[in-house]
């Protein structure tokens, strides 16, 4: 097969378009994937986040009632699981929304303590009546620190993805004041790729049997960036690796990372197999074509 037209202007202008696509996917992922609730609460409930909280807050209150005498279940039974996954949701919306819109408030914890409260209450005022303890001021010291205790234990939790925690820093900051800039990345990239491609056509018009290997260049090599990372990771299980030392936080970002990549190879693996058929169909109709010439040159030569 014989070179392509214009070969090393093209092969420049085909790497600049990969790299605008490649920054144009990478707006998209964050704008579209992690910036998006939908994927989050998709890896709580597969999961099972809130079983884990609920478990670990369990666990915790078990050993408070080794410390107390005050069992752990006047503390667990006012929780209901499903309160705890919508106020954990509803903070990692509002976490979220921080960071991409610069009108949303910051995110804050909005529970219902006042079954919990009422159960230690309940238990301890039994308890005092029932052993002729005089409700002094230790008394309700003791019965306000115990209810203060549960509430920051139970509120501890419902930041299940870290995102809360990271409103609260300076980059989430910044980008809460810029929340627009990765809509304004997405529009600049696929403009300058727009500009690039227009400028290829232009360049190789009078060549449009090469446009196909020149756009499977592009596919293959934009989504290759995406997807050899990605099986990488998904193969050897590397997040699986992280040390996270609550299991609720740790089962919330690992599912968040397996659906991330599950999403990157199944999207760029289509992509790269379009390339790869592109490339060798240009490839086989250059052979084809060049074969063709050949032929007909032969069979004119032998009628002279």
């Amino acid at each position: 097969m014989k070179k392509l037209y214009h070969f090393q202007p093209m092969i420049l202008l085909s790497l600049l378009v990969s790299i605008a696509v490649i920054l144009f996917e990478a707006c998209i992922f964050i704008n579209g994937t992690l910036l998006d609730t939908d994927i989050y609460s998709r890896a709580m409930n597969e999961k099972k986040v809130t079983d884990a909280m609920y478990d670990e807050l369990a666990e915790y209150f078990k050993s408070l009632s080794n410390a107390t005498g005050i069992p752990a279940e006047v503390f667990t039974d006012p929780l209901d699981k499903e309160e705890l996954y919508t106020t954990s949701f509803k903070l990692l919306q509002e976490s979220i929304n921080y960071i991409t819109d610069e009108n949303s408030p910051a995110p804050s914890i909005n529970f219902d303590y006042s079954k919990v409260e009422k159960s230690i209450t309940d238990y301890i005022e039994k308890h005092a009546e029932e052993n002729n303890i005089e409700k002094n001021d230790e008394y309700h010291k003791l019965l306000n620190n115990t209810i203060k205790t549960a509430k920051e234990q139970i509120e501890s939790r419902f930041d299940v993805m870290m995102l809360y925690t990271l409103s609260k820093q300076s980059p989430a900051e910044w980008l809460h004041e810029h929340s627009g800039i990765f809509k304004i990345g997405t529009f600049v990239f696929i403009a300058i790729a727009v500009i690039l491609v227009a400028l290829m056509l232009f360049l190789d018009r009078h060549h449009p049997r090469d446009y196909p290997y020149w756009a499977g260049l592009i596919l293959a090599v934009s989504s290759g960036f995406w997807l050899i990372p990605a099986v990488y990771l998904k193969s050897t299980n590397y997040f699986d690796a992280f040390f996270i030392r609550n299991e609720y936080i740790y089962k919330s970002v690992t599912g968040l990372f397996d659906l991330t990549l599950d999403h990157l190879i199944k999207l760029h693996a289509v992509l790269l197999i379009i390339g790869v058929v592109l490339i060798i169909s240009t490839l086989v109709i250059h052979y084809s074509y060049i074969h063709y010439l050949k032929k007909q040159y032969h069979k004119t030569h032998d009628n002279d």
